[in-house]
């Protein structure tokens, strides 16, 4: 009888974990770096932001970085995109989601914002293809 009260206790416990878990401070946080690596004297306007979070309009100058740190809630799940616009075009990305976490855990995870897409450049450099429009 002493054995199963134990036992009740602690599958309590867990459940209660389980339950609020997810309410909680998110358990990873991953930082993210933005490079303007468009070309030459040429401007880049992004806007980042998550379903809860929205990081607000940056202007880069060439050469320049910009990042933010995201939060990953107790599942392991997030995402943030940010829309860019360079040269009168308006183009979009996911920057950070969860298929990041096993490249990023470590080390802030590194975005080259080129011409034809963005290129991660943390865990070997991985190019991605724009998504046109807003």
């Amino acid at each position: 009888m002493y054995g199963s009260s134990s036992f009740h206790l602690i599958f309590c416990g867990i459940f209660i974990v389980f339950l609020f878990g997810g309410l909680c401070e998110a358990s990873l946080h991953i930082d993210v770096d933005i490079i303007n690596d468009i070309g030459q004297n040429i401007q880049l306007g992004l806007h980042c932001k998550s379903k809860n979070k929205d990081l607000g309009s940056q202007s880069l100058a060439p050469h320049q970085h910009w990042g933010f740190r995201g939060s990953f809630n107790f599942w392991r799940r997030t995402l943030f995109f940010c829309h860019f616009v360079l040269e009168n075009q308006s183009k979009w990305i996911d920057i950070l989601n969860s298929s990041d976490i096993k490249k990023c855990k470590h080390q802030p995870c590194v975005w080259s914002i080129r011409p034809y897409g963005a290129c991660r450049i943390t865990g070997g450099e991985t190019c991605f293809q724009w998504n046109d429009g807003v």
